[in-house]
């Protein structure tokens, strides 16, 4: 006997219903009920938080995706990885706003989670200077600059045009959910950096990526490795010298959460005016079935803060 899908079978099952109805055996096919029942709305694919201060654009936009507990589970080890790219304040715009760190952590340890790491491949410096480090740790996490190779694992690019392993960091390997929070921000030679290329920062060998193909060597790590949640800091975005500024900068007060790093990248090229497509690696991660980066084929909801 052939199978049929749970689909097909309610509707057999109603159509039935209605034939024993007709000769009065049942009097309300409630298998019906089941067939007509609206489908549940579609979750959104884009949050974007406008107005508020980082911290509060952030909770808004985790919110609206149906708050930090759809993605963080009680006992849950969380991996956050922001940019310390640079060792400059948060004003300069080149390293993720520590408020939006310090309100992540503490989401995620109000959630549940056993333990909350904050990693990336970027000095120690950086992470002080910035003030990722302190605030972070005093709202309960643990901070791994991680810059020697003891602290990565070699995994495979089952899916890579240029990549055929990478060395990814074990912390980030080890979580049960991983969110990646990039700033966004001007770069020299990719034009934008934003969150597939902030992956960029779980890896080991960076030299690679830039001597041998930058743009397709990004779009090649993100079929690796693919982040539960996206917080995009476009609070203060930096638009000019990137990535490490300084440069000119603009006040966006904007939050940007999802989990589609295409879709995230190709919605936030519109604050520097550039089209998804002329961009690179979000073309070549689009071609890789990696993510979405037509706006128009996206649920995204826009809120403003206060």
């Amino acid at each position: 006997m052939d199978k049929i899908s749970r689909r097909e079978f309610l509707i057999r099952g109603a159509t039935l219903g209605l034939a024993y109805g007709g000769l009065g055996l049942i009097s309300t096919p409630s298998i019906l009920r089941a067939v007509t029942e609206a489908a549940p709305p579609k979750p959104l694919d884009l949050a974007v938080a406008k107005g508020g201060s980082p911290a509060e654009n952030t909770m808004k936009a985790i919110q609206a995706l149906g708050g930090i507990e759809r993605f963080v589970k009680k006992g849950s080890k969380v991996a956050l990885k922001p940019n310390c790219l640079a060792a400059n304040p948060p004003e300069i715009a080149s390293t993720t706003n520590p408020d939006v760190m310090e309100v992540l952590v503490k989401m995620c340890l109000q959630a549940g989670a056993r333990e909350v790491v904050v990693t990336s491949h970027d000095p120690e410096r950086s992470f002080q200077i910035s003030r990722v480090t302190d605030v972070c740790s005093a709202a309960g996490a643990r901070v791994v600059a991680a810059n020697t190779r003891d602290l990565y694992q070699s995994v495979p690019v089952l899916r890579g045009r240029l990549l055929q392993n990478v060395e990814i960091i074990k912390e980030i390997l080890d979580a049960d959910v991983f969110i990646n929070v990039p700033i966004a921000k001007h770069h020299s030679q990719t034009e934008v950096t934003l969150s597939m290329k902030n992956l960029m920062g779980i890896n080991w060998d960076r030299a690679f990526f830039h001597i041998n193909g930058l743009d397709q060597a990004i779009a090649d790590l993100n079929t690796v490795v693919k982040p539960d949640l996206i917080i995009m800091d476009a609070n203060r975005i930096l638009l000019t010298n990137g990535p490490a500024g300084p440069g000119q900068t603009r006040d966006e007060r904007t939050v940007i959460a999802g989990t589609d790093p295409v879709a995230m990248d190709a919605y936030t090229t519109a604050l520097f005016d550039r089209a998804p497509r002329d961009i690179r690696h979000i073309r070549f991660a689009y071609e890789s079935g990696i993510g979405e980066m037509n706006l128009d084929k996206l649920k995204i909801k826009e809120m403003a803060v206060n």
